[in-house]
């Protein structure tokens, strides 16, 4: 092969695997504007915590019910630490533990 077939064909396949590419996983942004099962919790809100079965469930209720027994201190992609009511003990708690995220809504709204 000459030199300017061998050039096209190498233009060709970095063409081509770019468009390969392009069909793949989405760009980190767009995968982190997908919703996500942490992201109705945000850090300082103020939480119940009940443990059933070896499985934790989430307690959100409005802002004037307060205090709560725990604090949402940090979010991770798959974990969620919360703060006991009296600042001494932190929880660290894997997505897999998380039984359910209720949501009181009082008033009807």
């Amino acid at each position: 092969m000459n030199r300017t077939t061998t050039l096209w064909l190498a233009m060709l396949a970095v063409i081509g695997i770019r468009v390969l590419c392009s069909f793949g996983a989405p760009p980190a942004e767009e995968r982190a504007a997908k919703a996500t099962f942490l992201e109705r919790l945000k850090p300082g809100q103020a939480v119940s915590l009940t443990e059933k079965d070896g499985r934790y469930e989430i307690g959100m209720f409005p802002e004037n019910f307060r205090p709560l027994s725990h604090n949402v201190v940090e979010i991770g992609q798959d974990f969620v630490v919360v703060r006991d009511f009296a600042g001494v003990t932190d929880i660290v708690i894997p997505m897999y533990s998380i039984r359910a995220i209720k949501i009181l809504r009082v008033g009807g709204k």
